[in-house]
């Protein structure tokens, strides 16, 4: 046998050596099995006709193929990357329809999977991969989530009562955290919000924290839940965006400055007056002089544009001034904001709203130190736990 004969041999062996151990690994693949709820080993050929008429049924509309009903199987270590098992709500119910409840989902591969209102009630799903899931509207009563990866998964409008948590620092990157609810025990969410606390997770605190109080918001009566509405929801979001009633505070301000603006505008009683004093800084006697529009000389015309921007630049800054000192209409004790405000100009002189300018004003102040005082508390604080 020459030495080329030889080289070739070699090379087919070498090619066999490593055939061998992918066709045993295609051949263990093909045998992963798995068992239904009566304990009937299937085949992986049975589930994926299972799933794939499940599919039809999901994109007829349920009016072909069949829903997927996989109660108590042992489907641990399945390899379903991308599977579509969501389902629509059972009309007129608020239950779900039985999907996976009591199913061995143990180390099963679920990334991407689309289980959007899926039952999991009691399932098994500790140590299952579930990056960038679809969970919403899934209902997770009684499920096992430990050592579960759940980075990246969807939990909008989830029903969230598991008997385990998933890890902290996995369920801190799922999306939808403040939508997450619950039926009748809210003791796991509870938990989740100390485990975000104990870990540093501010923001997601936030968001569970907003979670349960929306809900309990739901199970008031109709008066108390509008007022919560409004005075938390609508403001910060019970502090999960303590920001927004300082967003709501500078909106404000900017709107009654143009209201104010208008009331010098309008002749008539309302509106904003300068208050000085006559006769030196001792004396009693105060004169009251509105703040109003003056007559603009139109001699020569040239210079009329002038006049008016000028007149309607002092019309703003006083609107606008007034409008700061109601905003910041706070105090307490020797703390006075207003106070303060009425200490910058050269001249000692004060200002006070007449007429409906002045409902206007009393108004823009009662919101003001409460939105200023719940951002405080809110952002400071945890005034909602």
């Amino acid at each position: 046998m020459n030495r080329r004969v030889r080289q070739r041999l070699a090379a087919v062996g070498a090619f066999l050596v490593l055939l061998v151990p992918s066709q045993v690994g295609a051949q263990n693949q093909k045998e992963w099995t798995w068992k239904d709820r009566e304990g009937k080993t299937r085949t992986r050929e049975e589930l994926e006709k299972i799933l794939a008429e499940h599919k039809l049924w999901v994109e007829s509309g349920e009016s072909r193929g069949s829903r997927a009903d996989l109660t108590g199987a042992d489907l641990t270590g399945a390899q379903l990357p991308g599977v579509n098992l969501q389902r629509a709500h059972l009309r007129g119910t608020r239950y779900h329809y039985t999907i996976l409840s009591r199913a061995q989902l143990k180390d099963a591969h679920l990334e991407n999977a689309d289980l959007h209102d899926t039952a999991l009630t009691d399932a098994d799903l500790s140590g299952a991969v579930l990056y960038n899931a679809d969970l919403s509207g899934a209902y997770l009563l009684g499920a096992n989530f430990d050592s579960a990866l759940v980075d990246g998964v969807d939990f909008e409008d989830a029903v969230f009562e598991p008997n385990s948590m998933p890890e902290t620092r996995g369920v801190a990157a799922a999306s939808h955290l403040d939508l997450l609810t619950y039926e009748e025990n809210p003791d796991a969410l509870v938990q989740l919000r100390k485990q975000f606390e104990g870990n540093g997770f501010r923001s997601q605190e936030r968001k569970i924290t907003y979670a349960l109080s929306r809900k309990k918001a739901q199970l008031d009566g109709p008066i108390e839940r509008r007022f919560q509405t409004i005075a938390f929801d609508w403001t910060c979001k019970y502090g999960m965006k303590p920001g927004r009633a300082l967003q709501i505070w500078l909106a404000l301000l900017f709107l009654c400055w143009l209201v104010y603006a208008v009331f010098i505008h309008v002749p008539g009683v309302s509106g904003i007056y300068q208050i000085q004093k006559t006769g030196g800084p001792s004396a009693k006697e105060e004169i009251d002089e509105p703040i109003r529009l003056q007559m603009i000389s139109t001699r020569p015309l040239w210079r009329y544009p002038y006049r008016w921007i000028y007149q309607e630049l002092r019309v703003l800054f006083w609107a606008g001034f007034f409008s700061l000192m109601s905003a910041f209409n706070i105090g307490f004790r020797d703390i006075n904001f207003g106070r303060w405000l009425r200490l910058l100009p050269r001249t000692e002189y004060d200002l006070k709203a007449k007429g409906w300018a002045r409902t206007v004003a009393g108004f823009q102040s009662l919101i003001s130190v409460y939105l200023i005082g719940l951002w405080v508390l809110t952002y400071f604080g945890r005034p909602f736990e």
